[in-house]
């Protein structure tokens, strides 16, 4: 909560010194080119502009007041576009960004599903087509965890209300992680749920599969059900 209404504390010192423009965008790898795009999108001319600067946040120019940027989150571009004042555009920092990608870079998706008809509780099948169990799934050949499951299915029959959950297995055990869908209609249903990492963590050798457990009296056809698993280095 400090962290918030510092950010919002500096928007408003910018706001107030009237030349410099706050963004909450990623840095791209081209910073001045990423600048100048964000200056074009406040109405400055790309042609207009004579140089983008990386500002040192220990000698900030005289226009802007600071105090207690923390630099490893904040990069600040000190933008000549020809007039008497300069504008300043503050973004992300490299370190932050760079981070965020590496985040996203180790992220995964198992895709499990099943064509056609079920009329009873079955493993889902892999994107190759061929059917897990508690014995056979994924191999995992990393340290990592899973974080993440969605599932998308067909009800073709439901004489009352019942239940369908998507169970994960880990090496034949169920990890106590899955999707629910409440059934009372005909139609087509989803479910998804998303886990902090290090909560059901895996290691190399693991094997991970998908279960689909179907109430009585229901009938379901093609479930679709992806796993985020993220790979810790």
């Amino acid at each position: 909560m400090k962290k918030l209404f510092a950010i919002l504390g500096i928007c408003m010192v910018f706001l107030l010194a009237g030349g410099v423009l706050a963004e909450n965008l990623v840095v791209s790898e081209n910073v001045e080119e990423f600048v100048k795009e964000v200056m074009k999108d406040k109405g400055i001319n790309k042609e207009n502009i004579k140089s983008v600067e990386k500002v040192d946040f220990a000698d900030l120019p005289d226009e802007v007041k600071l105090e207690n940027i923390d630099d490893t989150n904040l990069a600040m571009y000190e933008v000549d576009y020809g007039e008497e004042r300069s504008v300043f555009v503050i973004t992300v920092s490299d370190t932050t960004f760079k981070k965020a990608l590496k985040e996203i870079a180790n992220k995964m998706i198992l895709n499990f599903g099943h064509e056609g008809e079920i009329g009873g509780s079955v493993f889902l099948d892999t994107a190759t087509g061929v059917q897990t169990s508690e014995d056979k799934g994924y191999v995992m050949m990393r340290y990592g965890s899973i974080t993440g499951l969605s599932t998308n299915l067909e009800v073709l029959e439901a004489t009352d209300v019942g239940e369908v959950e998507i169970i994960i297995y880990k090496n034949s055990e169920p990890v106590g992680f899955r999707n629910g869908v409440l059934v009372n209609s005909t139609g087509i249903m989803k479910d998804y749920d998303t886990i902090s990492k290090d909560t059901i963590t895996f290691e190399p050798g693991d094997v991970i599969s998908v279960y689909t457990e179907v109430g009585e009296n229901i009938i379901i056809k093609d479930v679709i059900t992806i796993m985020e698993i993220n790979i810790f280095e």
